[in-house]
């Protein structure tokens, strides 16, 4: 797969979610709006005498879509982060192929140099400034079969 065409499914990707994301916002705002104004009814229901077992249960009711309302919020939310991780991670690995991509430009007496800090520079961008020395390269050569 080539770096263009990386991007492409990665927005496309990208995009799909968040279609997905803006309708589960709706639902859930959605939801607690219907459930607000049902456990209004039933409260003014109550106050305003009517029967107790139809303001009771109007009552509960809205509550009950109030609580399903907050739980499509709590899902919501969780796939947010979520889509910023799997799309975080996506972007890193695009970058990597783009990365790779780009060593067939670069001339043979300076290739070596800037793979090993193209190499360096992936290996350290999400965790600890560990810089790849020679020992490292030779005890990862070593394991390849």
């Amino acid at each position: 797969m080539t770096s263009s065409s990386a991007a492409v499914h990665i927005d496309a990707y990208y995009k799909t979610n968040q279609r997905h994301l803006a309708w589960s916002f709706w639902a859930s705002l959605t939801a607690l709006i219907i459930g607000l104004v049902v456990l209004v009814v039933g409260v003014g229901l109550a106050l305003a005498g009517y029967a107790s077992a139809i303001s009771v249960a109007t009552t509960a009711g809205g509550v009950l879509t109030q609580f399903i309302g907050a739980g499509f919020f709590f899902l919501y939310t969780r796939n947010l982060k979520q889509l910023n991780v799997f799309y975080a991670t996506l972007v890193q690995r695009d970058d990597i192929v783009f990365a790779y991509n780009l060593t067939s430009l670069i001339p043979e007496n300076l290739k070596a140099s800037v793979i090993h800090s193209m190499i360096n520079t992936l290996l350290v961008r999400n965790g600890p400034s560990i810089e790849l020395s020679g020992d490292l390269v030779r005890a990862l050569n070593e394991k390849r079969p």
